[in-house]
């Protein structure tokens, strides 16, 4: 076993720490708010990254039974837990400029979260579209010149945009990861960027192992 996974993480720690706050959430009214189905036990069923996880009163488990990140199961603790209402805009931002009110235009310093994606992909467009159609995504037209872009929705409610910008003279490949504007109103800025850093790492992942799932 990878040493990493052999002991207990801080992400494991945080896991553990959202499971109380599971235990309390009323999640019928949780499916009713996202649409999502349950079952007479209880039990929602949440398609994530095109696996499907069970969550109930006491955790979330993959369907599949296969090994998942740990952070996946959080995150959806944190989605269920959302008060979030309403429905997306389909208006796009990278996530750290939905920190400040100085947010106006799409383009500008790679991101850390992105800059992974970049080196994979950055040479490849063809690969990254063929991984993020596997991971559910659907290619959008572009409104930028020289540019491809993809829909994804990561979670019920919660679209990303996926943007892939040639390189030029001037400037080296980018590709661009957005939320739509209302992603904050579902779940808090810090989810936000550990759902990203999980869509980045199963591109990744699909690309390096052919499937969605088989990963850990």
């Amino acid at each position: 076993m990878n040493k990493q996974y052999s002991m207990t993480s801080s992400y494991d720690v945080i896991y553990e720490a959202l499971l109380p706050k599971l235990a309390e959430c009323n999640l019928a009214e949780s499916a009713a708010r996202f649409n999502l189905p349950i079952d007479s036990d209880g039990q929602i069923t949440i398609n994530f990254l095109k696996r499907d996880y069970h969550i109930t009163n006491t955790g979330v488990i993959p369907v599949d039974g296969k090994p998942v990140n740990i952070n996946n199961r959080s995150i959806l603790i944190h989605y269920v837990l959302s008060q979030g209402t309403g429905d997306p805009v389909y208006s796009f931002k990278p996530l750290f400029r939905m920190t400040t009110i100085f947010s106006s235009g799409d383009t500008g310093k790679v991101s850390m979260m992105d800059a992974p994606l970049i080196k994979i992909f950055g040479n490849n467009v063809n690969q990254l579209d063929e991984t993020i159609i596997k991971l559910g995504g659907k290619p959008e037209i572009s409104k930028e010149p020289y540019s491809r872009c993809w829909l994804v929705e990561v979670l019920p409610k919660i679209p990303v945009k996926i943007i892939y910008r040639e390189a030029d003279e001037d400037f080296p490949v980018e590709i661009q990861t957005q939320f739509d504007e209302s992603a904050p109103e579902f779940l808090e800025f810090e989810c936000l960027a550990f759902l990203c850093g999980c869509l980045v790492r199963a591109l990744i992942k699909t690309a390096e192992y052919g499937t969605v799932d088989g990963w850990e």
